[in-house]
């Protein structure tokens, strides 16, 4: 969430940030309004308190006016209460404010490729394949057994095409292993653990949920990962922190009924490497461009042709500063697949999660996160299959990957 303060300190400032995402920006003077009535409203009931406190023992003073004194300060406190509640539904709706140099724009149509690579492996296949139709001659994916097992958006990986995707992981953690600290999360988590990352209460339609136990499946390892940091304040010197985790993700993906749900390109559960990092605010650019770098390792050592986009501000989501996607393109289906947003929150999710650091002299102030996909292996796996096919309609395996496979081709 965003710091009230700014509201009384850099309103403006604060107005056209939302303004470049879209936000009403009018609920930020409503939201001025109600900070102003509860805070009036606390100090006077403070103030009665006191005055509660003074006479308690007086004897001097009726019975009679004590319990007026002691029904006055009830009455304010019942104001008090739905005022809190309305502060913070509306904090909890507002967006964080984009970065100052970020594209601004409504939608993807505004967003700014910055790097295409012109060095990559080349299909050999004269006509390229979708990766459903190669997968299912070499029998290495079956999506209408998923179907009928689990419903739409769902596959099994089967032989070589399991062992692909357990490689893809494998190697996205071990390349990044010395910078960043494996985990492998829980992959339920509670409402309260949900929220810090800003996935609830707005996105809640996108999630699903154990409801008997108040338990949601993570769509993605950032959630667990950065609520494990929660209510925590770090020495300056001990930040950034990375870590690194593996997890399973579960997507409703609501809305997307028809839209890129064929094979591989969209599911509700998908397997995925994130990489989350604590970063003193002063070093979040550095920090930032660093974990580009190792969002791209991967996607560079497997020769996939890929492209940097700079996010504009209508679409790079509520919870984010700044994104960047790594997009690859699959010759298949004659697409760009995004297969990683990297980016910042500023001190969007570290100020609801109470993350913290201190500095010289004892100074606390509220940190901030950073994460990315270090790999996701869905859309990877697609752009492998497609990208290294052959005119035979076996798959060449890119070579960091062959220790992992045990095998040259898949055939």
């Amino acid at each position: 969430m965003i710091d009230t303060n700014r509201i009384f300190t850099d309103k403006k400032a604060l107005v056209e940030g939302l303004a470049k995402k879209g936000y009403d920006t009018k609920k930020i003077d409503e939201l001025e309004k109600l900070i102003i009535k509860s805070r009036e409203a606390t100090a006077e009931v403070e103030g009665l308190r006191r005055e509660r406190n003074a006479i308690q023992a007086d004897k001097n003073v009726s019975n009679e006016d004590k319990r007026a004194l002691r029904d006055k300060i009830v009455a304010l406190e019942a104001i008090l209460e739905p005022l809190k509640n309305q502060i913070d539904e509306l904090l909890l709706d507002i967006p964080n404010t984009p970065d100052a140099d970020a594209p601004i724009g409504k939608d993807e149509k505004d967003n700014k490729v910055i790097l295409e690579t012109k060095t990559y492996y080349k299909c050999p296949a004269p006509k390229p394949q979708p990766h459903w139709d190669i997968a299912k001659k070499l029998d290495i994916l079956d999506i209408e057994l998923a179907s009928k097992v689990s419903g739409s958006m769902f596959a099994f990986y089967k032989g070589k095409g399991a062992r692909l995707l357990r490689a893809l992981v494998s190697y996205a953690l071990e390349l990044n292993g010395d910078k960043y600290v494996e985990m492998i999360p829980p992959h339920m988590v509670s409402s309260k653990s949900f929220g810090f990352t800003g996935h609830l209460p707005k996105f809640a339609d996108d999630q699903y949920k154990a409801s008997q136990d108040d338990l949601w499946l993570i769509p993605t390892a950032e959630v667990p990962l950065t609520a494990s940091f929660a209510n925590t304040t770090f020495d300056v010197a001990e930040l950034p922190k990375r870590v690194m985790g593996y997890s399973v993700c579960f997507r409703r993906e609501a809305g997307s009924a028809g839209k890129d749900t064929r094979g591989l390109q969209r599911l509700h559960e998908f397997h995925k490497v994130e990489v989350v990092k604590i970063a003193e605010p002063s070093t979040c650019e550095k920090e930032l461009k660093d974990m580009l770098e190792d969002c791209l390792a991967p996607i560079k050592a497997l020769e996939l042709q890929y492209r940097i986009v700079d996010l504009c501000t209508g679409d790079m989501g509520d919870k984010y500063g700044r994104c960047y996607d790594i997009e690859v393109f699959s010759p298949g289906v004659g697409k760009w697949l995004e297969v990683s947003s990297v980016g910042h929150f500023s001190d969007y999710q570290a100020r609801r999660a109470g993350i913290k650091y201190k500095g010289d002299g004892g100074k606390k102030g509220v940190a901030y996160t950073l994460n990315g996909s270090g790999l996701a292996t869905p859309r990877v796996w697609t752009a492998i299959v497609e990208t290294y096919q052959q005119p035979d309609g076996s798959v060449v395996v890119p070579k960091v990957l062959v220790p992992y496979m045990g095998c040259e081709v898949i055939k």
